[in-house]
C-alpha cells in the first residue's frame, strides 16, 4: 500500500518515465535541473538509477543565482554530489544587478532562460524538472487568484514545449513527502534554500496553508484533479476555435497572423480570449501569453469596434474594419546573436540552420534603416512595414549579408545554405495553418513552418 511516506520505487519511476515519454536510448538528449533541494536531488537519484550505465550521458544543470552569499559554494557542492552519482554537471551563473522587487519571479525566469539556452546550444531536447503534486496545487491557487483563463488553470503539464527545450515533469503527481522519503532511502544529500520559508512570498504562504491540518483549502490531490479538467477543457476550446477560424485565420511565414473580423467577433468570449492569447504568444515568441485581464481589455476594444493599433506582450495588434493583424513589436525583438552553431532559435520564433561554419555571421532584426535601403520589391500592403523591420537579417563586419524572407542575398551562393523557418509553438496556429486552403497575408499558400 502506498502512503504519504512511501519512497518512489525504481519500478514506479520506470513507469513514470515511460508515461512522460522518456527512453533509455535517448539519454544523451536529457538534462535535469538540480537546485540541490530535496525534490531535485530525489529526481536526480531516481534518474541516475533509471539510466543505469547510460547515466554518464545525462547532464545536470544548476543555476547559481548569486542572490545569497552561499549560492556559489552551494552550487559547487551540488556539482560534486551529482558527479558522484555518475552524471555530468554544469553550473550556469545568473549575472544581474540589484533586484529589489519580484525576486522569485525574476529568478525563475532566469533559470528557464539559462537552462533553455544551454539545452538549445548543445542539442538537448528534454529538460527534466522535479515539480510535484503540491507545486501543482500552489500554481493552481496562484493562477486562480490572478484571474487566469482555462489555459492558465490547466497549470503545469508533464510535457511542455518551450521555445528552446521541452520541459518534462515526471513527478507531477507525486507528493513532496514521498520525494523526501525517496531521498532518505538513498541516503542522498540536499541543501535548503531559506527563501523557501520566507513568508513574504505568496507561494510560501500558500504552501503553509495547503499543508496546515486545519486548513479549509481543498487537498493538493483535489486541486491537481481540477487542473486536469481545465486541460481537457482547454483542448476542446482549441479544437473548437480552430474549426471556426479555419477559413479566416492566416499564418504567414513572415511571422505574423491575420484574422478576418467577422468570424472572430462571432466567437463566444471564451474562445475569442483563447484565440488572442495563443496568437499573441506565438507571434511574440513567448513561453506564456499576456494576462487574462489584459486580454479582456483588448477583446472589449474589438467588440466596441475601436479601430486602433496597440501593443501587448511583445505584439502589435492592429484592428481595422475588416480584420485583426498581429505583428511583432519592434522594441521587443531579441538582441542580435552570433551563429556559433549550425542551429539557432532566434527571437524564440525563427529556427535558423546553416550547413557551413557561420560564426562570423550575426543574426538580428533587419531594422528600418536597412529595410529602406534594400533594392528588392517588398510585400504588399497586407504586411506592416514596421513588422518587416523585425525579420531576421544576417550581417558580418561588412554589413548586411542576407534577408532570406525578402529574398535578398549579397552572395547568391548562400541561398541554399541558410534556412530560416517561422516555428510558432502554438497548437492553435498549427491546427489552423495545416488545414487545406490556408493562405498567408502575402497571397502565397503556406503552413506554420514558413520557409524563407
Amino acid at each position: 500500500m502506498t502512503t504519504a511516506s512511501t519512497p518512489v520505487t525504481p519500478a514506479e519511476f520506470r513507469r513514470l518515465a515511460a508515461e512522460a515519454g522518456l527512453s533509455h536510448d535517448r539519454c544523451s538528449s536529457l538534462a535535469i535541473g538540480v537546485s540541490g533541494g530535496t525534490d531535485s536531488m530525489a529526481l536526480a537519484n531516481l534518474l541516475a538509477e533509471w539510466a543505469g550505465g547510460r547515466r554518464g550521458s545525462i547532464t545536470a544543470l544548476t543555476v547559481d543565482h548569486r542572490l545569497r552569499q552561499e549560492s556559489t559554494s552551494e552550487a559547487a557542492t551540488v556539482s560534486r554530489w551529482i558527479q558522484d552519482m555518475g552524471m555530468q554537471h554544469e553550473i550556469l551563473v545568473w549575472h544581474h544587478g540589484n533586484i529589489t522587487r519580484g525576486i522569485q519571479a525574476a529568478a525563475r525566469a532566469a533559470r528557464f532562460r539559462l537552462m533553455g539556452a544551454w539545452c538549445m546550444r548543445v542539442g538537448v531536447a528534454n529538460l527534466l524538472l522535479a515539480h510535484h503534486l503540491e507545486d501543482q496545487a500552489e500554481t493552481f491557487l496562484m493562477r486562480l487568484a490572478a484571474g487566469s483563463g482555462i489555459a492558465g488553470l490547466g497549470c503545469m503539464r508533464v510535457r511542455a514545449p518551450m521555445a528552446t527545450v521541452e520541459l518534462v515533469r515526471p513527478l507531477l503527481g507525486i507528493p513532496k513527502s514521498r520525494l523526501r522519503a525517496t531521498l532518505a532511502r538513498s541516503g542522498g544529500n540536499f541543501v535548503e534554500d531559506p527563501s523557501n520559508q520566507d513568508l513574504r512570498y505568496t507561494r510560501t504562504r500558500l504552501r503553509r496553508l495547503l499543508l496546515h491540518p486545519a486548513s479549509d483549502l481543498p487537498k493538493p490531490a483535489t486541486l491537481a484533479r481540477a487542473t486536469r479538467t481545465f486541460r481537457r477543457l482547454d483542448a476542446l476550446a482549441e479544437r473548437a476555435t480552430a474549426a471556426r477560424l479555419r477559413d479566416s485565420m492566416q499564418v504567414s511565414p513572415l511571422g505574423f497572423v491575420t484574422i478576418d473580423l467577422g468570424p472572430f467577433t462571432a466567437l463566444p468570449d471564451l474562445l475569442a480570449l483563447r484565440c488572442i492569447a495563443a496568437v499573441m504568444q506565438a507571434v511574440a515568441g513567448r513561453d506564456y501569453p499576456p494576462r487574462t485581464r489584459s486580454l479582456r481589455r483588448v477583446l472589449e476594444r474589438i467588440h466596441n469596434q475601436e479601430l486602433c493599433t496597440s501593443t501587448l506582450g511583445g505584439t502589435v495588434l492592429s484592428v481595422t474594419a475588416r480584420r485583426l493583424a498581429f505583428t511583432r513589436e519592434v522594441r521587443a525583438v531579441s538582441n542580435p546573436a552570433r551563429l556559433r552553431s549550425p542551429k539557432l532559435l532566434w527571437d524564440n520564433r525563427f529556427q535558423i540552420e546553416t550547413d557551413f561554419p557561420a560564426d562570423d555571421l550575426i543574426v538580428g532584426a533587419l531594422g528600418t534603416q536597412d529595410l529602406r535601403k534594400l533594392p528588392v520589391p517588398l510585400p504588399g500592403p497586407a504586411v506592416r512595414r514596421d513588422h518587416l523591420a523585425t525579420l531576421p537579417a544576417f550581417r558580418d563586419l561588412d554589413g548586411l549579408v542576407a534577408v532570406p524572407h525578402l529574398n535578398w542575398w549579397r552572395d547568391n551562393r548562400l541561398r541554399t545554405r541558410i534556412r530560416v523557418v517561422f516555428e510558432p509553438r502554438s497548437g492553435l496556429l498549427a491546427a489552423v495553418s495545416s488545414l487545406p486552403g490556408n493562405r498567408d497575408g502575402t497571397g502565397r499558400n503556406t503552413g506554420c513552418r514558413g520557409h524563407a
